[in-house]
């Protein structure tokens, strides 16, 4: 059981102090950690706001907690109509928190509405000016780092949070210094989160100064995901007390030179991981044969990134994005020697399925969500990663949508056909895997919950007809077999 520290609403199975390498300070197992269990726990954030494209679609006070529930109305505050509530309970609770303090500049900046940093800096100065926040959490958030000299280095850098300073000052009409709001922004700047629904969608910015203590390693032990205002950091691997807690900060899927460069430009500092050390010698980094030519390969990489670029500005075309994508994959494909798992190939294939997906092309969005649950995934991410658990879901509702909405007069639908697929048991087969593994999974309570509940009733309506998965094994795996086949043969095709 997780231990409360001196900090409101944190629990933990860490303890900070000071890390080698000059690291600063880290949190450290206090206990021996299992794999999926709890390393922090924290019920209420610091701070978390909203990114402005999420204000209409997600509820300023659950977050979205709710709305994963159930479907909701959301109703804007009566006041400034910038945030939005499921509830009564919703809106009272941020009103509280600190909707009471910003409403009336929302409505004095009328009709611009702030930028997420932004309001998140506007609502710690205000919060702050109010002893809304513990001693306790002041001092932890007090030692944060701002690196404002390695700031200064960077004219556009410094300009940003120097103007986002100078504006909080003038609209919140504070006592706190702009020097001091300045250093509000820097700590946001290297110490936030992401923010994400249940389901790991970005949906804004999240901070709380002891999930700030956890450094970086390429070569993490712990994730971090959110279940409404809730953080959980979840042990990805088995932790032995005293050994530093890691979270990854970038996506370590990318080659080495990539990694280092954006820890170095975006966080200050060169990262010394077991897995850095290792330099290019790294499945990340590795090409599935020798290459001839090194420059036919760059030659490759710029033009996928080029098209994936132009698929991201095209996103009100889907059509267009996903002709993009597509030769953008068949261009690192035609190498002959870029592994699947080898970046841009796998993030390609993430967009293109998003893009399949706003397009409402159920068929093929199914087979390249297959190809990364069967070829992908497995050498990117361990099995109780949650990035993992989230594909498999996906694949899950495709299961449904491929057996429910294919037109069948779409080259898609002629493709699936030939395989003769029973999309019901593989729906059953994905479900029952990630059913089997909740204990050891580092996704939150909400997703869980969605897993059983899913998993409880598919498995239901097979006994109603007759069939009990539990004792039909190799009929399932045979339509398992099939599935594998079709990615096979979809690989070729590309």
């Amino acid at each position: 059981m997780s231990s409360q520290t001196p900090l409101p609403s944190v629990f933990t199975r860490t303890v900070p102090r000071l890390a080698p390498d000059g690291m600063g300070k880290g949190l450290f197992a206090s206990t021996d950690i299992k794999t999926g269990e709890d390393v922090v726990y924290i019920k209420v954030p610091f701070v978390a706001v909203l990114d402005k494209p999420r204000l209409d679609d997600t509820c300023s006070g659950c977050f979205g907690k709710k709305q994963l529930e159930s479907e909701t109305d959301l109703k804007a505050c009566t006041g400034c109509r910038v945030v939005k509530y499921c509830d009564r309970a919703c809106q009272s609770k941020d009103w509280k928190f600190a909707h009471s303090l910003e409403c009336p500049i929302f409505q004095k900046v009328k009709p611009m509405v702030l930028p997420n940093n932004a309001r998140a800096i506007l609502r710690m100065v205000l919060r702050t000016g109010r002893n809304k926040y513990s001693t306790q959490e002041l001092d932890v958030f007090s030692g944060l780092e701002t690196h404002m000299q390695q700031i200064e280095q960077s004219q556009a850098q410094l300009d940003r949070v120097t103007l986002t300073a100078r504006a909080i000052k003038n609209y919140s009409e504070t006592d706190m210094n702009e020097v001091s709001i300045a250093e509000y922004a820097a700590k946001l700047d290297l110490n936030s989160f992401n923010l994400t629904t249940a389901l790991y969608d970005r949906i804004g910015l999240y901070l709380h100064p002891y999930a700030a203590l956890i450094n970086h390693s390429c070569n993490f032990n712990s994730t971090v995901g959110f279940d409404g205002e809730e953080l959980f950091v979840k042990a990805v691997r088995p932790i032995k007390k005293d050994e530093q807690i890691f979270i990854s900060y970038i996506d370590t899927t990318t080659p080495h030179e990539i990694r280092r460069t954006e820890l170095s430009e975006r966080y200050f500092f060169d990262c010394r991981c077991t897995r850095c050390a290792k330099g290019t010698d790294t499945p990340e980094d590795r090409f599935s044969g020798t290459p001839e030519d090194t420059s036919v390969l760059e030659t490759a990489e710029r033009k996928a990134l080029e098209l994936m670029q132009s698929a991201s500005a095209s996103e009100t075309k889907p059509e267009e994005s996903i002709a993009e994508l597509e030769s953008a994959l068949h261009i690192l494909h035609k190498t002959g020697v870029w592994p699947l798992t080898r970046q841009p190939y796998a993030s390609l294939r993430d967009q293109l399925i998003v893009s399949l997906l706003s397009a409402g092309n159920f068929g093929r969005a199914f087979i390249q969500a297959a190809i990364r649950y069967l070829r992908v995934d497995p050498a990117l991410y361990s099995s109780a990663h949650p990035i993992r658990h989230m594909h498999a879901w996906i694949l899950v509702k495709l299961s449904i949508y491929a057996s429910q909405s294919l037109d069948p007069n779409s080259k898609e639908s002629a493709f699936l056909q030939k395989f003769e697929i029973n999309f019901y048991f593989i729906l059953w087969y994905i479900l029952a895997d990630l059913a089997s593994k909740q204990m050891e999974s580092c996704t939150v309570p909400s997703f869980k919950n969605l897993v059983g509940s899913h998993f409880a009733q598919v498995h239901n309506e097979f006994k109603v007809y007759g069939v009990d998965p539990s004792t039909s094994r190799p009929l399932f795996a045979a339509e398992w077999k099939k599935l594998e086949r079709l990615v096979s043969l979809a690989l070729e095709k590309e």
